[in-house]
């Protein structure tokens, strides 16, 4: 993300806050805290892997990737791995697992959780066999007291179980039994253990990397994915959520930006200031589509999300007489003038982002968003606002 780019709408958006009255101007800020810190706080998660050797963390984020990915080639700082996938983010990596087969210390290992604080320990096993973790929960005690002592807190961890593909159903549910078992055994793991989730990573990939769909055998991976988005941090989940496509969680963001600045039109369309709000909800409303493009995962674009309201068939010049019709109401009916006024702002707002929400993160087609935002016009949300 250009975070320049998002800076500078942010600052553009404030400087027309500050044009309203006192009392609106903290009202529109507490608002717009929630997405300063969306788009403007936003890193890399950072990952740490736990458990056996011999459970493939290359199949595994290969499955999740949808693509092959060789871990040995992401760029190294310290004991931290980097991936970064061009217009869509990246996360951060640290295996602990390969602590005794490498030259890595303990020490290096307190270096490396020391200087940047994880947000989920995976814990991941090979379900193609009996286990004992016994070393393996060791490591991982200590890895989970490292962090309590620097950081005064526990990372949620995961277990994640990998079976093999056409592995029948009693040897998959015991393993998944002891698997948990050995988990719950460990009291340093009570605050942290979120749950043990049960996949199958197999796929083939072609020469060029992509997914053969004829040899894909996973299973539990967009769940798995979603778990992993949703235990983070807020501010690492969006661009994890954007590379791994967790709708669910895409979703759930785009519908926070879209009551925010929703809350935001509706304060600013109560005042009685006869189109002197005008450029501040065009320029919200402009600013919430690219929130949502960029959620969904296009490049956050401001010309973009123009040409998509445009598309819509918002224009300001409809939406202006609507918007001042509304005042003309307080001639009629005394005292709910900018009541209704603000609805009509609200309505219009709302509409345009539940239409961008539909076509960038929940990927229906632009005819559908259209009628999605005619039936709001229909009920009286206006039009270009």
């Amino acid at each position: 993300m250009n975070q320049n780019t998002v800076l500078s709408l942010y600052e553009k958006i404030e400087a027309l806050v500050r044009r309203l009255p006192g009392p609106l101007q903290k009202a529109i800020s507490e608002e717009l805290s929630p997405l300063k810190q969306i788009f403007l706080t936003q890193r890399p998660a950072r990952l740490v892997l736990l458990g056996q050797t011999s459970a493939s963390a290359d199949q595994l984020f290969s499955a999740l990737f949808d693509s092959r990915l060789d871990l040995s080639h992401l760029t190294s700082e310290n004991a931290w791995l980097n991936f970064h996938h061009r217009g869509l983010g990246g996360f951060r990596l640290l295996d602990a697992r390969r602590l005794s087969e490498t030259s890595h210390s303990w020490r290096d290992l307190e270096t490396a959780l020391s200087q940047e604080q994880p947000d989920e320990l995976l814990f991941i096993v090979d379900g193609s066999r009996d286990f004992d973790l016994g070393l393996e929960c060791e490591q991982a005690t200590r890895i989970v007291e490292l962090c309590q002592q620097r950081y005064q807190t526990s990372p949620p961890l995961i277990g994640v179980l990998d079976f093999p593909a056409g592995l029948d159903e009693r040897t998959r549910s015991q393993r998944q039994l002891q698997f948990q078992a050995w988990l719950d055994g460990q009291p340093q793991f009570k605050q942290s253990f979120v749950r043990v989730l049960s996949i199958c990573s197999f796929a083939r990939f072609r020469q060029d990397g992509t997914l053969d769909t004829e040899r894909d055998e996973r299973r539990n991976i967009t769940e798995l994915a979603e778990l992993l988005v949703r235990e983070l941090p807020p501010e690492a989940q969006v661009e994890l959520a954007r590379l791994l496509h967790v709708r669910s969680i895409q979703k759930q963001i785009a519908q926070k930006l879209v009551r925010s600045i929703t809350a935001i039109s509706a304060a600013i369309g109560a005042q009685p200031i006869p189109l002197a709000d005008f450029p501040i909800l065009t320029g919200l409303q402009v600013a919430m589509v690219a929130g949502v493009m960029y959620l969904g995962g296009r490049e956050l674009s401001v010309r973009s999300a123009a040409e998509f309201c445009a598309a819509m068939g918002t224009n300001i010049s409809v939406g202006m007489v609507l918007r001042e019709s509304a005042r003309a109401a307080v001639k009629i009916i005394p005292g709910w003038g900018n009541a209704i006024s603000g609805g009509v702002a609200a309505a219009g707002t709302y509409a345009i982002g539940r239409a961008a929400t539909e076509v960038f993160v929940e990927g229906k087609a632009l005819a559908d968003a259209r009628r999605l935002l005619s039936r709001f016009r229909r009920k009286g949300g206006g039009r270009g606002k």
